[in-house]
């Protein structure tokens, strides 16, 4: 398979996405829910994979992120269907960086070496060995 097609894939994946289309996972947060596939999902963190395969595999699946808003659900969305992260100019500061940076680890989402530098060097108060 050829990047180009990858990306268009995924891009496509990221419009569905956004439009609720062919979703069949709600991901529940602290302020409301979410829709997504969960073939991406599950292809992106083994913590959802895992939860993913102890449910139930027909119909639609449910993920909760307990202590998570949409804010930095979304966020944390956009890198799995892209594998950027995209901090909007509205960040309401370190501390929504600091959020978003844990839920990708606890998710076991890994960033791209260039970001992570990038982001350990925009926050230097973050404790590094948790990045």
């Amino acid at each position: 398979m050829t990047s180009g097609h990858a990306d268009a894939v995924m891009r496509s994946l990221l419009e569905f996405q956004k439009a609720g289309y062919l979703c069949d996972t709600v991901i529940v947060v602290d302020d409301g829910q979410l829709r997504a596939h969960s073939a991406v999902l599950a292809a992106t963190s083994p913590l959802i994979k895992a939860a993913l395969k102890a449910g139930d595999s027909a119909g639609e699946h449910t993920v909760i992120l307990t202590g998570v808003g949409s804010y930095v659900a979304n966020v944390v969305l956009q890198f799995i269907y892209t594998g950027d992260v995209v901090i909007p100019d509205d960040c309401l500061g370190l501390d929504k960086v600091t959020e978003i940076l844990c839920v990708l680890q606890e998710l076991g989402l890994e960033l791209p070496v260039a970001n992570k530098g990038y982001l350990v060097s925009i926050i230097p108060e973050v404790d590094r060995t948790s990045v």
